[in-house]
C-alpha cells in the first residue's frame, strides 16, 4: 500500500516549494558549493590577495562615525547564531499563527536553515582565518577563529530574505519582500567589513553558497513538509489531500461513464434481450 505522502501530495503546481528534477536541488547547488569552496582554499594561500583586501577594510575604518558603529553593532548582534534562530522562529511563527499558512511556515523554516546551515558547513571547510584585528585603531568587535569565508552574517540574511520571499510569493508582498531582504543583505555585509570581521571576498562568496544551501532546502521541503502536513492535519489554501483527492474520485467517475463495464450487467438479462432480438 501506498504512504500517504505518495498519493495524496499536492500537484507540483500547487507547491510553493516544489523543485521536481533532482539536479535542481542536488547537483548543480553541489557543484556551485564545491567551487566556492575551492576558490576559498586558493584564498588561504594567497597572501596578496589578503593584503590588498585588508587595504579596504582600513579605508572604511577609517570612515568610521558613531551613528555607523551603532548600526553595524545592531546588525551584528541581530544576525548572530542566537539573533537568527529567533529571527526564523519568529517568522515561522508569523506565518503559522498570523496568516494561518502552516505548509508555508514549515517550508520557510526548513529553506532558510539549509541556507544558513550551508555556509556553516563551508566555513569550516575552508578555514580562512579572520582579518588582523590588531590592524585598526579600535576595533569594535573582536572575532578570532578561522571561520571567515564565507560571512555567516550575510549567508543568514540572504536565506532568510529569499525564504521568506519563496512564502509569500503567491501574494502581492513578494517584490517588496524580495527588495527589503535584499536591501538589508547588502546592509549586513557592508557592516561586516565596516567592522573588519570579514574579508570583502567573504561577503561575496556568501551568496553563491546561501543560494546553494536555499536550494537543498526547497528539495528537503518539497519532500517533507506534505508529510509532515498528513501526519499533523494542517490546512492551507492551495494545498492539502482533499483537492487531490477529490479530484482523483472526479476522475475515475468521469472514466467510468465513458467507458462503462459490462461485467456488472447481469448474465440472465444479456441472455433475455439476446432471445428478444
Amino acid at each position: 500500500m501506498a504512504l500517504p505522502a505518495q498519493h495524496s501530495s499536492p500537484q507540483p503546481a500547487r507547491s510553493t516549494w516544489s523543485l521536481p528534477q533532482l539536479h535542481q536541488w542536488v547537483v548543480v547547488p553541489f557543484i556551485v558549493v564545491l567551487a566556492t569552496a575551492t576558490v576559498g582554499r586558493l584564498l588561504v594561500y594567497s597572501p596578496g590577495i589578503a593584503a590588498q583586501e585588508t587595504e579596504v577594510l582600513q579605508r572604511l575604518d577609517a570612515a568610521r562615525s558613531g551613528v555607523l558603529d551603532a548600526a553595524a553593532l545592531v546588525l551584528h548582534h541581530a544576525f548572530s547564531g542566537p539573533g537568527t534562530l529567533v529571527i526564523i522562529a519568529a517568522l515561522t511563527a508569523w506565518l503559522a499563527l498570523g496568516r494561518r499558512r502552516a505548509w508555508d511556515a514549515a517550508g520557510f523554516a526548513v529553506t532558510a536553515l539549509c541556507g544558513w546551515a550551508a555556509v556553516a558547513v563551508v566555513q569550516m571547510t575552508v578555514a580562512r582565518a579572520r582579518p588582523d584585528a590588531t590592524a585598526y585603531t579600535e576595533p569594535l568587535v573582536l572575532v578570532d577563529g578561522i571561520t571567515s569565508f564565507p560571512s555567516g552574517h550575510t549567508g543568514a540574511a540572504l536565506a532568510i530574505a529569499a525564504a521568506l520571499c519563496l512564502a509569500v510569493r503567491r501574494s502581492g508582498r513578494a517584490p517588496a519582500v524580495l527588495a527589503v531582504g535584499l536591501s538589508v543583505t547588502a546592509l549586513v555585509g557592508l557592516s561586516r567589513l565596516y567592522l573588519g570581521v570579514h574579508y570583502p571576498f567573504d561577503v561575496l562568496a556568501s551568496f553563491p553558497v546561501a543560494w546553494a544551501g536555499l536550494a537543498v532546502g526547497c528539495g528537503l521541503a518539497n519532500l517533507l513538509v506534505p508529510a509532515l502536513a498528513y501526519g499533523f492535519g494542517w490546512q492551507q489554501d492551495g494545498a492539502g489531500w482533499d483537492v487531490v483527492e477529490q479530484a482523483s474520485a472526479a476522475e475515475q467517475v468521469d472514466d467510468d461513464e465513458a467507458h462503462p463495464v459490462t461485467n456488472r450487467i447481469p448474465v440472465v438479462a444479456r441472455r433475455s434481450g439476446h432471445h428478444a432480438a
